[in-house]
């Protein structure tokens, strides 16, 4: 199933173009907004859990000195990838219908692209936030670049074969959308993004474990925070779930394809 996303990466560069100028088309700032949406939500999370519950790490804990920020950003920007481009790709079949229902053409590309789009833009914030923390720092080491760069790449393979799957599920089932946002709220409070995993009770770690975004959260906080490179049982598990959401997601997709035009 792989191979027949990879006949049609090539079809992709203009796709996401037209994603990020369709986002904010008509809207005085344009693409300006996929920056100043979620710098809005940072200075809230951050002005309520450093400023107003004052949030603090464990003593014993590797984090202990980290700014609250850092912690933040570490994994927050990628969450706003991760939750961007399923709620985009979900919906791009959808939003297709005329394409879809009237010519011939790969529909994988379609929420392969929004996915993709989402990725392009909150990239551009994660580099932005590792020059900052460099020039904090006095330097981001070799190892945090490469291992946030490798984990971003199987963040996204998992986002797009997930999205891949959503895509095919709401043009039978509209209701997909709706119960989406429900499964990204969840799973954004249930992951440790606004706070440590180590402040979680230990009866409750093995469902937050559960989270798919939490291997995720934990791996960038490892590369990040510590300058060191996620542990490779952590890297295996996670390549592992890259290839087959991917695969599963492919797979789905193709099944369901062959009925898009009726149902649309």
């Amino acid at each position: 199933m792989l191979h027949c996303l990879w006949g049609h990466w090539r079809l992709l560069p203009p796709f996401i173009g037209r994603e990020l100028r369709e986002q904010y088309a008509g809207s005085l700032l344009g693409v300006m907004w996929s920056l100043l949406q979620p710098l809005l939500f940072i200075l809230l999370y951050w002005w309520v859990f450093s400023a107003v519950l004052r949030t603090r790490f464990p003593q014993d804990s590797a984090f202990a000195e980290t700014p609250f920020i850092v912690f933040l950003l570490s994994t927050l920007l990628p969450w706003f990838a991760w939750q961007e481009g399923l709620s985009r790709s979900a919906g791009a079949i959808i939003n297709r219908r005329d394409m879809v229902r009237k010519i011939h053409f790969p529909a994988q590309v379609f929420p392969l692209a929004a996915t993709a789009a989402a990725y392009v833009v909150h990239g551009i914030g994660y580099v932005l936030f590792l020059l900052a923390l460099a020039g904090w720092q006095g330097g981001v080491s070799l190892t945090t670049m490469g291992a946030v760069f490798v984990l971003l790449m199987l963040q996204f393979a998992v986002t797009a074969g997930v999205g891949l799957l959503l895509a095919a599920f709401t043009v039978y089932l509209r209701d997909t959308a709706q119960v989406l946002g429900l499964v990204l709220t969840a799973l954004f409070y249930t992951a440790p993004i606004l706070y440590p995993l180590t402040l979680v009770p230990e009866d409750f770690r093995g469902w937050v474990r559960l989270n798919p975004f939490t291997l995720f959260a934990e791996a960038y906080h490892e590369a990040v925070l510590t300058s060191a490179w996620p542990e490779p049982a952590m890297i295996f598990g996670l390549l592992l779930f890259a290839a087959g959401a991917l695969s599963l997601g492919a797979y789905v997709f193709q099944r369901l394809e062959p009925g898009f035009a009726d149902v649309l």
